[in-house]
């Protein structure tokens, strides 16, 4: 049976609309790039923008959309059709930084309001991962995303890189209740404010989602708050639709470095299965058609794989064509057999994380 009912729009807990495909900024700085990027993505049907303060592209992006809706080149789009997500950094952790933080967006997106805003890591910068001040820090920061919530400058708020555990602390568990904001260091015994449960559940959690890390308890556990799962990574950072995949990064400490698997052995066959229409119907891919054709038809299977999932995903590219390319998705559907076959790859013990690791963040 094809698992065919893909919507091309979520709706969050609280009713509001999120695209189911985005696009991601990741890296991509350049006003001129950016300008080129967010123009052909508008134009291709694409409607979620993706960034982040780490990004350090929120002013351009800002000016980019600006710019856009100005001068009308994407005929009939308003400011209300585009899903703006931004993401608190490490070191903004806290209610005043995380405060301060969301208004900078604003100001840097030249918007009045920003449509999901996310915690993008549980932990605080220059604090050891082990420092139960994270759990304090993040909480703190959660209370200013409601306070920022309930005052209409964020549609949606929510998290990134939470492990199930991070996730159900901040869902489950009794915490301090500030009322107006109080010193992020303080604790609630300190205070001796009163414990309360948290009063906005986050409406999207977006974390690393692709065959090789597929984590089903995290989707699951989502699914049954009402939380909507977002993927990013959902390429492996190229690594899953290159038959020569580029270096690592140089990125921070918690960044996986290592030597990792690349290309699913499995994709050829899928490619041949999904796209007979484009590719060679032969037992094998010529050498041009793995040159020209597998890294787009790779990067459409697994990005169908994690709407197959329920998952929002946002692919980044600043290539036109490819940018066209990753939100060519609803033509056509994954079966279940090969829908398991893809889940196999994520197998305990065998997971291969290509980002950001949270496990160890108290």
């Amino acid at each position: 049976m094809l698992r065919m009912a893909v919507p091309r729009i979520y709706t969050l807990s609280n009713g509001v609309k999120m695209p189911s495909v985005g696009l991601g900024t990741y890296r991509v700085r350049d006003q001129e790039t950016l300008d080129t990027c967010l123009l052909e993505a508008l134009r291709s049907g694409y409607r979620l923008i993706d960034t982040a303060t780490v990004y350090r592209n929120e002013a351009a992006i800002g000016n980019s959309l600006k710019r856009i809706l100005e001068q009308n080149l994407v005929p009939g789009l308003t400011r209300q059709d585009i899903f703006l997500t931004s993401k608190l950094a490490p070191k903004d952790q806290g209610y005043d930084a995380c405060y301060q933080a969301v208004t900078d967006s604003l100001r840097n997106l030249q918007v009045n309001y920003i449509d999901l805003y996310l915690i993008h890591w549980p932990g605080t910068a220059r604090l050891k991962l082990t420092d139960p001040q994270n759990a304090i820090n993040r909480m703190e920061s959660w209370r200013a995303l409601e306070d920022l919530y309930h005052a209409k400058k964020l549609r949606a708020i929510g998290v990134s890189n939470y492990t199930l555990a991070h996730l159900a602390q901040l869902i489950e568990r009794p915490h301090k209740s500030h009322g107006h904001h109080q010193n992020s260091t303080a604790t609630a015994t300190e205070t001796g404010a009163p414990l309360a449960r948290t009063m906005v559940i986050p409406h999207v959690h977006q974390f690393e989602m692709h065959p090789r890390l597929f984590q089903k308890t995290l989707v699951d556990y989502c699914r049954a708050h009402r939380i909507q799962a977002q993927a990013y990574s959902s390429l492996g950072e190229s690594r899953l639709v290159s038959l020569t995949p580029p270096p690592p990064p140089a990125m921070d400490s918690n960044y996986n470095t290592a030597p990792l698997p690349g290309a699913l052995d499995i994709m050829p066959g899928l490619i041949r299965k999904y796209f007979a229409h484009v590719t060679s119907t032969t037992a094998h891919l010529s050498e041009e058609e793995e040159k020209e054709e597998y890294p787009r038809r790779a990067a459409q299977i697994l990005l169908r794989w994690g709407l197959q999932h329920g998952a929002v995903v946002i692919p980044k590219s600043t290539h036109p064509e490819r940018i066209r390319n990753n939100i060519d998705l609803f033509s056509f559907a994954i079966d279940d057999q090969d829908m398991a076959a893809l889940d196999a790859y994520s197998v305990e013990g065998e997971r291969t994380r290509y980002c950001w690791d949270s496990t160890d963040v108290c």
